[in-house]
């Protein structure tokens, strides 16, 4: 599974040489990161940090000059450093969506217990050409749905443990993994709705203390990811915003006194890494009242159900040629997804069990948290990717207590790979018909 996520997100990797879409804003973000200033930014740093890891640990933009780029919130493509190579920033990602696809088949054989299943439920994330789009630019969804499957998959372990000993790495593990998919978009904190489910178990065999050491494990798990994310941002910011920038004049007013005196001195505490996390906060909350709440772009939660929402990143045309760049769902995927989560509810009717439980609640609790989001802000088709897997989870779910023919199996198979072949060009930017784009694409030029 990972050998074929990687050739499909690593090929040609660096081909599109412009921004985009969020790339416009993290690679400025990443620049910053390189040169040690301190920032913030819409999103918490995990994701963006990541972002810049990969391109200094290439090494493929050392010798680019990225002064301009660093000064600015957002980059327009003409204004890109000469020579930039955006392999760099987009290496991380495409690392993560290969372990995530991983990850994915290991989830699907502790949830079917069969490996053969594990390989056929695999499609569902393999073929998805909404992942595939996000996953081979600079964008932060590889990372957190990477962390949300090992949140998934720890959880699936815990609930599964034949002990409660047993079970303690894994809910230290769930509580690191989920809290790490909120450092990188905070949405991600929904994924803790399913530690209680986690716990259940233990309270209904009457394990009082072992489900109290286990809900500790859980939260310091996230306490150690937080601290870890926390203390990494400090060290890659320690010099002062530059104020002399656009960028460091709009961060430098969210600068608290705490936080500016650790800066200049170099003198750093935990009081001061609070001061810096509260700031950091404080901006969040402050761009999130200044985004707008519809966008020609923007969809909403109940139309990604069926896999509405499709977003166009680019075209390029010629004489010769039609290329599109865009964000088009698998919508056998997607619809399958939806099938598993209809089938539990129903299912939930009959009979409960506390994994079946956990998965359900953890998908209703995001599609509620988007629900609420989508009266504050435009929201986008990519919001919907962390209660996507879990309706594939559910559907592994439903593969095993239903015990699917081979007929029904193929059937869904045929569909997606399908659904795959007909987008696939629109997501890897390879020459197409102009027809191709206008059925997926509202939005066609």
């Amino acid at each position: 599974m990972a050998a074929v996520a990687a050739f499909l997100l690593f090929n040609r990797l660096g081909e599109i040489r412009h921004p985009i879409w969020d790339e416009a804003y993290n690679l400025p973000t990443a620049a910053r990161f390189e040169a040690g200033r301190a920032q913030f930014a819409s999103h918490p740093p995990l994701g963006l940090m990541l972002i810049a890891a990969g391109d200094r640990l290439s090494g493929l933009n050392a010798g680019v000059d990225q002064r301009a780029l660093a000064a600015v919130k957002a980059i327009r493509s003409e204004d890109m450093p000469p020579g930039y190579d955006y392999r760099g920033p987009r290496l991380a990602s495409a690392l993560f969506g290969t372990l995530g696809a991983a990850l994915f088949f290991l989830l699907m054989v502790e949830l079917t217990r069969s490996a053969g299943a594990a390989l056929a439920l695999s499609t569902l994330y393999l073929c998805d050409t909404a992942l595939l789009a996000q996953f081979r630019a600079a964008h932060l969804d590889a990372f957190q749905l990477a962390f949300a499957l090992a949140a998934m998959l720890c959880a699936a372990r815990m609930h599964s443990a034949r002990s409660a000993r047993s079970g303690l790495g894994w809910a230290l593990g769930f509580g690191c993994a989920a809290a790490c998919a909120a450092l990188v978009r905070a949405n991600g904190v929904v994924l803790f709705v399913m530690a209680p489910f986690a716990v259940w178990p233990l309270l209904g065999a009457r394990e009082w203390c072992a489900a109290a050491v286990r809900t500790l494990a859980i939260g310091g798990g996230a306490a150690i990811a937080l601290a870890v994310v926390a203390a990494s941002y400090v060290l890659l910011s320690r010099e002062p915003p530059a104020a002399e920038t656009v960028a460091g004049a709009q961060d430098g007013r969210f600068v608290s006194a705490a936080h500016k005196t650790a800066l200049e001195s170099g003198d750093w505490s935990v009081g001061s890494v609070v001061a810096a996390s509260r700031d950091y906060a404080a901006y969040m909350r402050a761009d999130l009242e200044a985004i707008p709440r519809r966008d020609p772009n923007g969809s909403h939660p109940l139309g990604w159900l069926i896999g509405k929402g499709a977003i166009l990143y680019r075209w390029d045309a010629s004489s010769t040629s039609f290329r599109v760049l865009a964000l088009v769902p698998n919508h056998a995927a997607w619809l399958l997804s939806l099938l598993g989560v209809v089938w539990t509810a129903i299912r939930c009717l009959r009979r409960r069990d506390a994994l079946r439980l956990m998965l359900l609640a953890g998908w209703a609790a995001a599609m509620g948290v988007l629900a609420w989001l989508d009266h504050l802000r435009v929201l986008y088709v990519y919001h919907y990717f962390i209660p996507l897997l879990i309706g594939h989870a559910l559907l592994a779910l439903a593969w095993r207590e239903a015990r699917f023919s081979q007929r029904p199996a193929q059937v869904g198979l045929a569909a997606i790979a399908l659904s795959f072949a007909a987008a696939a060009p629109l997501a890897l930017h390879q020459d197409t018909g102009r027809w191709r784009c206008e059925l997926f694409l509202p939005q066609c030029p």
